[in-house]
């Protein structure tokens, strides 16, 4: 498979990682065709040059807070489920009418998928992402544009993991997070430090990134966990070249392990 580089966030790779919901059955046609009205888009972002998007879309910027949302499709067999992960990632801010208004019964019949699950809405962290994508055109589900962000394989059998259960999840990706910014880290018993990259609008839709410096007493953590907001001295970065180590919260907000600086 090739890939391209972009700037996208790869908050989840997996059922067991996303901690989604599954999407209502309904019944409507299908995914629709490209729309020339996408009221989502931000009026001053610069032309995409991406040719894999439609003319009238145009990127918009992913950085700290930008909301989002994904899809995840599932394709089980008697061995494996494979998982492909689409988000609205640098395309628009998924607004909520929209995405409520998607179909799950078309999205299945439209692409075979046997299980639709949403994950979203959810805000990304980071200020800067970097990483590998398939090299798939954008689809529209409903009004809403996603381009494919992964595909991957699972076990067959595997379900969602519950809070504070470290998953390991195939990812290439490169995040940063600027010096001066504050950053939410749940710190393990055995001395693991892992970054908050995405908060959650799924278990609480009223999250904000103003609760998250006290969101610690929201929390039902293990024995011998603890969470914490500090302010960085310098910027912190994870690279994640192939693996990445993942888990939530209770709130379903995602966190990645990292060590010095690492994964």
């Amino acid at each position: 498979m090739t890939t391209r580089t972009a700037f996208v966030a790869l908050s989840c790779l997996a059922i067991a990682s996303c901690g989604g919901r599954d999407a209502p059955p309904d019944a409507s046609t299908g995914i629709d065709a490209a729309s020339s009205d996408d009221a989502s888009r931000a009026d001053d972002a610069p032309p995409s040059t991406d040719a894999s998007l439609p003319d009238d879309v145009r990127r918009t910027p992913l950085g700290p807070d930008a909301r989002y949302c994904e899809l995840l499709l599932a394709y089980p067999s008697t061995s494996v489920v494979r998982v492909e992960v689409w988000g609205t990632q640098g395309l628009s801010d998924c607004p909520m009418a929209e995405w409520e208004a998607i179909d799950a019964t078309a999205v299945r019949a439209s692409t075979g998928a046997a299980l639709v699950i949403r994950n979203g809405p959810r805000h990304w962290l980071p200020d800067r992402t970097t990483a590998e994508l398939p090299d798939r055109s954008p689809m529209y589900f409903g009004a809403l544009l996603f381009q494919q962000l992964a595909s991957i394989e699972l076990p067959a059998g595997t379900t969602t993991s519950a809070p504070y259960t470290e998953r390991t999840i195939l990812r290439n990706a490169h995040f940063e997070i600027d010096a001066g910014r504050e950053v939410y880290e749940l710190l393990a018993p055995d001395g693991s430090i892992y970054v908050m990259q995405a908060y959650a609008q799924i278990v609480d839709p009223a999250l904000s990134s103003g609760d998250l410096p006290g969101l610690g007493t929201r929390l039902s953590l293990p024995v011998g966990w603890s969470y914490r907001a500090r302010t960085l001295d310098a910027t912190l970065v994870l690279d994640t070249p192939g693996m990445a180590t993942v888990l939530q919260d209770e709130l379903q907000n995602s966190y990645s392990r990292y060590v010095d600086g690492g994964p």
